[in-house]
């Protein structure tokens, strides 16, 4: 076999090989109907970057085709709660960014997203999209939110409380978790 042959037949195999790999890498895995569990254990007040984070995790993950279930645990659990004054929640007082709207509208075409005005909105748009939504029970006993498991007079309505054997059931479900 002369040189010039074997060169040409080398580098046909480097090249069949190098397009086959990259062909691989670049293959989209089929959506799953997984379930999604986004954990959010962070106050809005006191940081807000994870909530925001997390929000557009579980409109994602939605808009994929998943079954998301949103549970709030610790202080963002507290932040659901709703005063006597006004039947607000800190959710309701704080404000979706404008250009993380923009940016959302434009990623995922959806423009109903531009009439967010709040956090509490878009919980509840959430919701209506098919995302459950969950919190501690056993956290809002103990820090007096309300007074049993699965209490709800302080709560928006489509909020689900779990007592503590259900959290641990939802989360170790799920065949996605995120954390925030």
């Amino acid at each position: 076999m002369n040189n010039k042959l074997l060169v040409t037949l080398i580098f046909l195999i480097i090249i069949v090989a190098f397009f086959g790999f990259k062909k691989e890498e670049i293959k989209i895995n089929p959506i799953s109907k997984g379930k999604v569990i986004i954990h959010l254990a962070t106050n809005i007040k006191k940081d807000d970057g994870p909530t925001c984070v997390a929000f557009d995790i579980a409109l994602v993950n939605l808009k994929l085709g998943k079954k998301v279930e949103f549970l709030f645990d610790s202080e963002a659990a507290w932040n659901l709660k709703r005063t006597e004054k006004d039947g607000k929640n800190d959710f309701d007082r704080y404000d979706v960014p404008k250009d993380l709207k923009e940016l959302l509208v434009k990623q995922l075409k959806d423009s109903e997203l531009l009439a967010l005005k709040n956090f509490g909105d878009f919980l509840e748009l959430l919701s209506k999209k098919g995302a459950k939504i969950t919190i501690n029970g056993t956290w809002n006993v103990l820090t007096g939110v309300e007074k049993e498991l699965k209490g709800k007079t302080k709560l928006p309505n489509y909020v689900e409380p779990l007592d503590l054997k259900e959290l641990a059931s939802h989360v170790n479900g799920s065949d996605i978790y995120y954390r925030y």
